[in-house]
C-alpha cells in the first residue's frame, strides 16, 4: 500500500497527535490494520484519561490546539468523561483538518470508517462503559453538555462544525442503539441548567441555543431529537397536581419559567444595588431574546405532523392546572408563576400570528373534542347545564385543526397570564398608594419621638414602601414588555373579528344597523371571559397609559364595543356591558384630554348615532338593579360613565348624537331616566352634603388644640378614621352628584317637556327646592369646609346650575310645582339665593333679574295655593289620593280596585311595578280612568272657586 500507507499513518499521528512509532508502522500491512493500531492507541489515551496518567495529554504548548486543549483540561480536571469527550471531538474536528492528504474512493472509505471509531468510542464514554467521573460532590451533567453550550468554559466547536458534529453523533447512536441514553442524559442536563439559570447570568441565552440546535436536526424526514423530548416521562408527568408543579416538573416548563419579577426572582431581590433603570436597558432584550429561541424550539417540536397533538396537550394541560389563576383570590403556591405564563403566552401568540381567522372552528369552546376545561366557566348568556346540552349536539364533529387549538388556545391563555399579571401591577400601585397614605397620616404632626415604638413601626413602614415601590417598578418591565403587548394587540384584534362573526355572522347590523340581533346559541355558550379580557385589558392599558392600539387595525375592535354595548340582551351579566362602557368612557375626551382614534371610530358609525345614547340610556335605568350586594354602589360609577359618555356626545361637534338625544327624551319610555337622574342627584348630593358637615365638625375640632389634644388617643384614632372615611366618601360621591346635576342643566336648556311631564315634575321641583335651601339656606354655613376643591366641592357652580334650572323650565305648571313643594319651599329661600347670587357675583346683574323675576312668579302661585288650600280643607275623602291625602284631578283605578291620581301612581311606578297596595305587579298601561269621579271633582272645585 506504499504511499497510500505512509499518509493514514500520517493522518493518524496528526489526528490523534501521537509520537511517530517508526517500528509499530512497519508491521501494518492494509488500511483495516492502520485502523486498529488507531483505535488501540485511541482507547490507551482514553484509559489514561480514566485513569492517573493524565501527562498523556500534554502536547507541545506551540501548538494552539495543544494550548487549548491543556487549558480545558486543567480547568476540568474531576470531570474525566468530559475531558475525554473534549478529547474525542478535538479528534474528530482534526479529522476534517487532514483530509487533504488523500484522495480517491479508498481514501475516503478510510476517512469514514476513521470518523465512525472516533464516534462509536464517543458513545462509550458517553454512556459509561469505560468508566464513570471521579465523585465531586456535584450532580453529574452530561459530557456531551460542552459541546452545545455555546459559552461553555470548555465549548470546542464553532457552531457549524458543532451542527455538523451533532448530525453525526445522532446517525452513529441510533446505529449503536445509544440514542436514548445518550441523548435523554444530554436533555436532562439542559433542563437542569434551565431550572439554575437566572434572568441576570451573562450567558441566559446559551442553554436555550442548545435546545434549538438539538430539536432542529432533521435525519431523512424524522427529527430524532423532538421525538425522544416527546416521549420522556418529564415531558408532561402523570404525577402532576397543578400548575406550580407542571412548571417545575415539565421539559419545557424550567424553560419557559425564566422571570424578571421582582417576587419570582432572588437574586433580584438581594441585591439591591441593582438600578431599576439599568434593569430596564438590561432586562428587555433577554426577554424577547429568549422569546424568541423558545418559539424556535417549540416551532420545531410542531415540525412533525404527528407530535402536534402531544404539543397541544401539554399546552392544554398548562392551561387547565392554572384555570384558577383568574381568580381574585388565587393560591399562588399551585399556580405557575407569571413570568412562566408570560412566557407561554408570547409562544402560543407568536403560533397564532399567521392563523386566519375564517379557518377558526367557531364550535371549539362548546365541542366535545375541546382539550380545555371549561366545566366551571361563567357562560355569556347560559348556565353549564345548557351548555352541557349544546355541547352534545356537537358530538360526531370532525376534529378541529391546528389553527383552531392553537388560536382559541391563545385566547385562554391570555386570560390566565396578562389579565393575571395586570390586575396584580394594579393591585402594587394601591398598596403603595394605601401605605403612603398611612406614613402621611402618622407624620402629619410630626414624626413621634425617637426610639418609641411608634418610630419603629414608621420605619418599618417607610423601608416596606421603599421596597414596594422598587417591586413595582421592576414588573412593570415585564408586564408592560412592549414586543408581548404588541402581539397581544393584534392578536385581539382577530379575536374581536372573529367575535363579531359569531355575533354578527351575516353583517346585518353592522352594515345597516337597522335592527336589533336576536341571540343565538353558539354566543350564548361562549365562555364569558373572552370579551371581558378585551374591556379589562382596554381599561388597565388607558389606566397605565400604554399606547396598546398604536399600530392596530381598529375596526373590528371597535364594532365589538358599539355591538355589545347596543345589544345588552345577549349577556346574563350586566357587568360585562359595563365594562364595554367603561372602555368607551376611559378613552373619552374627558379622560384622556383629547379625543382617541378608538372613541372617534365607535361613535362614528350610523348605526352609533342612531343606537348608542339610546342604549346607553335604557342602561343607566336598568342597572339599578344587578342581582348583587354591591349593586347600590355599583350603580353610580357605572351612571358616572354613562353621563360623561353623554355629556361628550352631547357637545360634540357633530349634532347628530344630541338630536337622537333629544328624541330619546321626548319619548315617554325615557321617562325613567330622568326620574333615576332626579334619584341620583337627590341621594348623592345630600350624602354629599351630609360627609361635608361631618367633615367641617373634624377640623373644626382639631383646629382647637387644646380641645383635640385633651382628646384620649383612641378618641383621636377614631376621629381621624372617620375624617378619612368621610373624605373619601364626600369625594365620590360629589364626583358623580357634580355630573348629574350638570346633565340636567344642559339637557333643560334644549329641552323641557320631558322634565315637565305630571310624573315628574313634582319631583323635579322638589329636588331643586330641597338643593337650594342647602346651598343658600340658614345652614349654608355648615358646608364651609378646609380646602373645598379637594373634594370637588363647588358650592358657587352648584348654585348657578341648580338657579340656572329653574328658569329653563320656567313655565305656569312648573311654577305651581315648585310653588306646591310643602317641604322646602319658602319665599324667604329665594330671596336668600338672590342676595348669595349678588354678593358672590355668581351670575350677572341680567341673570339675577330673570331668576328674581321667576322668584316673584312662583311666589304669586305660592300666595294662590294658601289661599286655595284653605278653600280645599272640607273635600270630601273620595275627592283625595289614598296615599298623599291630596286632592285627586285625573283619578285612576287600580286593578286591586284602589283610586289613585294619575301623577302620585306614575310617579309611585317609575321606582317601583307594583301596586302599593297589595305588591302585585302594575304598569301605567293597567290603570282605568275615572272620567264620572273626574266630573264630580271639578264641578265640586268649580262651585268652590265661585263662592
Amino acid at each position: 500500500m506504499g504511499d497510500s500507507k505512509q499518509k493514514m499513518e500520517t493522518f493518524i499521528n496528526n489526528v490523534l497527535e501521537i509520537p511517530y512509532d517508526h517500528d509499530k508502522m512497519q508491521t501494518l500491512l492494509t488500511a483495516r490494520d492502520v485502523l486498529q493500531y488507531a483505535e488501540e492507541e485511541l482507547m490507551c489515551i482514553i484509559m489514561q484519561i480514566y485513569g492517573e496518567e493524565r501527562n498523556v495529554l500534554q502536547r507541545d504548548t506551540s501548538s494552539s490546539i495543544a494550548q487549548n486543549m491543556e487549558l480545558r483540561r486543567k480547568i476540568v480536571t474531576k470531570n474525566t468523561s468530559r475531558i475525554a469527550v473534549v478529547y474525542l471531538v478535538d479528534v474528530w474536528e482534526r479529522i476534517s483538518g487532514n483530509l487533504y492528504l488523500g484522495s480517491g474512493e479508498d481514501w475516503t472509505q478510510f476517512c469514514n470508517d476513521f470518523t465512525s471509531m472516533v464516534m462509536r468510542n464517543l458513545g462509550l464514554v458517553m454512556t459509561g462503559m469505560l468508566g464513570s467521573d471521579v465523585d465531586t460532590g456535584l450532580i453529574q451533567s452530561s459530557p456531551l453538555s460542552c459541546l452545545f453550550i455555546r459559552n461553555h468554559q470548555n465549548f470546542p466547536l464553532p457552531i457549524p462544525e458543532r451542527d455538523r458534529f451533532a448530525l453525526q453523533l445522532i446517525r452513529a447512536t441510533q446505529e449503536s442503539g445509544t440514542f436514548h441514553q445518550i441523548f435523554s442524559a444530554l436533555l436532562f442536563d439542559h433542563m437542569g441548567r434551565a431550572k439554575n439559570n437566572n434572568i441576570l447570568d451573562a450567558h441566559v441565552c446559551d442553554v436555550y441555543h442548545a435546545l434549538e440546535c438539538l430539536t432542529a436536526i432533521k435525519i431523512s424526514a424524522s427529527r430524532p431529537v423532538v421525538s425522544l423530548i416527546s416521549s420522556l416521562d418529564v415531558w408532561s408527568p402523570d404525577l402532576i397536581s397543578n400548575g406550580r408543579e407542571l412548571e417545575n416538573y415539565s421539559f419545557l416548563g424550567p424553560f419557559l419559567g425564566l422571570s424578571g419579577y421582582f417576587e419570582e426572582n432572588p437574586k433580584i431581590q438581594n441585591n439591591k444595588e441593582l438600578e431599576v433603570e439599568q434593569l430596564k436597558h438590561d432586562l428587555p432584550p433577554v426577554i424577547r431574546e429568549t422569546r424568541d429561541i423558545m418559539l424556535k424550539i417549540v416551532y420545531n417540536l410542531l415540525l412533525p405532523k404527528d407530535n402536534r397533538s402531544t404539543v397541544l396537550s401539554y399546552f392544554a394541560r398548562v392551561l387547565n392546572k392554572n384555570a384558577k389563576k383568574s381568580g381574585i383570590q388565587a393560591r399562588e403556591d399551585v399556580l405557575s408563576r407569571d413570568g412562566f405564563m408570560l412566557n407561554f403566552l408570547s409562544v402560543i401568540l407568536d403560533l397564532s400570528a399567521k392563523v386566519a381567522v375564517e379557518k377558526v372552528d367557531k364550535n371549539y369552546f362548546q365541542s366535545p373534542n375541546c382539550r380545555l376545561d371549561f366545566s366551571e366557566v361563567t357562560r355569556v348568556n347560559a348556565t353549564s347545564e345548557e351548555a352541557e346540552e349544546f355541547s352534545k349536539t356537537l358530538s360526531g364533529v370532525k376534529q378541529p385543526n391546528f389553527s383552531t387549538e392553537c388560536f382559541l388556545m391563545a385566547i385562554y391563555s391570555v386570560h390566565l397570564s396578562l389579565l393575571p399579571a395586570l390586575r396584580k401591577q394594579v393591585t402594587r400601585v394601591q398598596r403603595i398608594k394605601d401605605l403612603s397614605n398611612m406614613i402621611k397620616d402618622t407624620t402629619r404632626n410630626g414624626r413621634p419621638p425617637p426610639n418609641s415604638r411608634a418610630e419603629l413601626q414608621l420605619k418599618i413602614g417607610e423601608a416596606k414602601l421603599e421596597s414596594w415601590k422598587r417591586a413595582e417598578k421592576i414588573a412593570q418591565i415585564t408586564t408592560f414588555e412592549t414586543e408581548l403587548l404588541q402581539k397581544f394587540a393584534e392578536f385581539y384584534g382577530k379575536v374581536c373579528l372573529w367575535l363579531l362573526s359569531v355575533v354578527d355572522p351575516e353583517r346585518k347590523w353592522l352594515n345597516s344597523g337597522m335592527e336589533k340581533l336576536p341571540n343565538n346559541q353558539l354566543l350564548d355558550t361562549l365562555p364569558e371571559f373572552i370579551l371581558d379580557d378585551i374591556a379589562d385589558v382596554l381599561i388597565q392599558s388607558s389606566r397605565f397609559r400604554i399606547n396598546l392600539l398604536g399600530n392596530v387595525n381598529l375596526a373590528p375592535v371597535c364594532q365589538l364595543i358599539q355591538v355589545c354595548v347596543c345589544h345588552p340582551h345577549f349577556f346574563r351579566n350586566p357587568y360585562l356591558v359595563s365594562k364595554l362602557i367603561e372602555v368607551i368612557y376611559m378613552y373619552s375626551p374627558d379622560v384622556q384630554g383629547t379625543s382617541t382614534p378608538l372613541f372617534e371610530k365607535i361613535i362614528t358609525p350610523a348605526s352609533s348615532e342612531q343606537f348608542l345614547l339610546p342604549a346607553l340610556l335604557d342602561f343607566y335605568t336598568d342597572v339599578e338593579s344587578t342581582g348583587t350586594s354591591s349593586e347600590f354602589y355599583d350603580k353610580f360609577s357605572i351612571r358616572y360613565h354613562i353621563s360623561i359618555i353623554t355629556k361628550t356626545l352631547w357637545f360634540a361637534s357633530n349634532t347628530t348624537h344630541r338630536l337622537t338625544l333629544m328624541q330619546c327624551l321626548e319619548n315617554t319610555k325615557y321617562t325613567r331616566f330622568i326620574n333615576m337622574l332626579l334619584n341620583d342627584t337627590t341621594f348623592l348630593l345630600d350624602e354629599s352634603i351630609d360627609s361635608l358637615r361631618s367633615i367641617r365638625d373634624t377640623q373644626k375640632l382639631m383646629s382647637d388644640s387644646s380641645k383635640w389634644d385633651s382628646l384620649p388617643e383612641e378618641s383621636k384614632t377614631q376621629k381621624l378614621n372617620q375624617l378619612k372615611q368621610d373624605e373619601r366618601q364626600c369625594k365620590s360621591y360629589l364626583t358623580l352628584a357634580n355630573e348629574t346635576v350638570h346633565m340636567f342643566h344642559y339637557l333643560t336648556q334644549s329641552i323641557q317637556a320631558p322634565f315637565l311631564r305630571g310624573a315628574l315634575i313634582d319631583r323635579v321641583a322638589a329636588m331643586l327646592n330641597y338643593n337650594l335651601q342647602q346651598l343658600c339656606g340658614p345652614k349654608c354655613a355648615d358646608l364651609k369646609v378646609q380646602d373645598p376643591q379637594k373634594y370637588g366641592f363647588q358650592p358657587k357652580e352648584l348654585v348657578q346650575q341648580i338657579t340656572d334650572i329653574y328658569i329653563n323650565l320656567d313655565s305656569p305648571v312648573f311654577l305651581d310645582a315648585v310653588a306646591g313643594d310643602e317641604r322646602s319651599y319658602k319665599p324667604e329661600l329665594f330671596a336668600l339665593a338672590i342676595t348669595r347670587l349678588t354678593n358672590a357675583a355668581i351670575k350677572s346683574s341680567y341673570e339675577i333679574a330673570a331668576f328674581s323675576e321667576f322668584a316673584r312668579k312662583v311666589k304669586e302661585k305660592y300666595e294662590e295655593k294658601q289661599a286655595r288650600d284653605q278653600d280645599f280643607e272640607d273635600a270630601p275623602d273620595e275627592f283625595r289620593d289614598p296615599l298623599m291625602s291630596t286632592m285627586m284631578r285625573q283619578p285612576v283605578r287600580l286593578p286591586s280596585g284602589v283610586i289613585m291620581d294619575k301623577p302620585i301612581i306614575e310617579r309611585h311606578l317609575l321606582n317601583s311595578s307594583t301596586d302599593p297596595f297589595n305588591r302585585q305587579h302594575l304598569t301605567v298601561d293597567m290603570l282605568i280612568p275615572e272620567p264620572e269621579l273626574k266630573d264630580k271633582i271639578d264641578a265640586w272645585i268649580k262651585e268652590k272657586l265661585k263662592k
